[in-house]
């Protein structure tokens, strides 16, 4: 039997009432129970590995990530009562840098005697290859032969956008005969000014062996470039290579 057009009114009205509450009731589930996934919220959600890390956040988690790899360490006679000690450091976290990680350098006489232990903090930039150096170490009546490098922190390694890294290269790289200077001129090629840049230089002689390590830091221009000079007085002998890494700050 058909309806009357007040009974189809009414059923229209009815059905429309109806949609527009289950619209409200579903707006209000969604909006009180259900939150979109982030990295600061405390919950494994999304596509994270863990709580707040992997998948799709900067965050590396713990069990993913690469402790880094202490390639060498050694101290250096610069002059009479000061000394340089260096380390090789690798991060195989492609990627990824760790800020503020503590480290140690441990410095012992011929007998093995610790001599001074020097601590410090240091940031780990997505680079793979990084030198760590603590220059004019003062050591007047003890002469170090062996140097322990050791981190006392644990990183915590982020991912780092590569748009967030500026564009830096070393040129014109240039060493002495008898090792006393390293020259060579370091190139912004990005369009915004790094600040902060660290850079090490470590010379080499032919078994590729560290037998000096030097450090400076800088400030250069967007699409500029400046000259860098390293010196090591009285000369290194046997030296027949250098390596000037570069760290940019992030």
């Amino acid at each position: 039997m058909a309806l009357s057009w007040g009974k189809r009114r009414k059923f229209l009205y009815t059905a429309v009432a109806g949609v527009l509450g289950l619209v409200v009731l579903v707006y209000g589930y969604a909006t009180f129970f259900i939150t979109t996934p982030t990295c600061t919220d405390g919950v494994l959600n999304g596509t994270e590995h863990g709580i707040d890390c992997g998948g799709g956040c900067a965050l590396v988690c713990r069990n993913e990530a690469e402790a880094p790899k202490v390639l060498w360490s050694r101290v250096f006679k610069v002059s009479e009562g000061s000394y340089t000690a260096a380390a090789y450091i690798q991060n195989d976290n492609p990627g990824a840098g760790a800020k503020r990680v503590a480290y140690s350098f441990q410095l012992f006489d011929e007998e093995n005697q610790l001599i001074i232990e020097r601590n410090g903090i240091v940031d780990l930039p997505p680079v793979q290859t990084i030198p760590i150096i603590d220059a004019n170490i003062p050591l007047a009546n003890r002469a170090p032969t062996r140097v322990l490098f050791g981190f006392s922190g644990v990183p915590v390694w982020e991912k780092v956008a590569a748009t967030k890294i500026p564009k830096l290269r070393i040129t014109a790289q240039s060493l002495a005969l008898d090792g006393s200077k390293l020259q060579a001129t370091l190139s912004n090629e990005s369009t915004v000014d790094a600040r902060n840049v660290t850079l090490g230089a470590v010379l080499f002689d032919a078994s590729g062996t560290a037998r000096a390590a030097s450090k400076s830091t800088l400030n250069v221009s967007k699409k500029s470039s400046t000259p860098v000079v390293f010196t090591f007085p009285g000369g290194v002998q046997g030296v027949v290579r250098a390596e000037i890494t570069v760290l940019p700050s992030f």
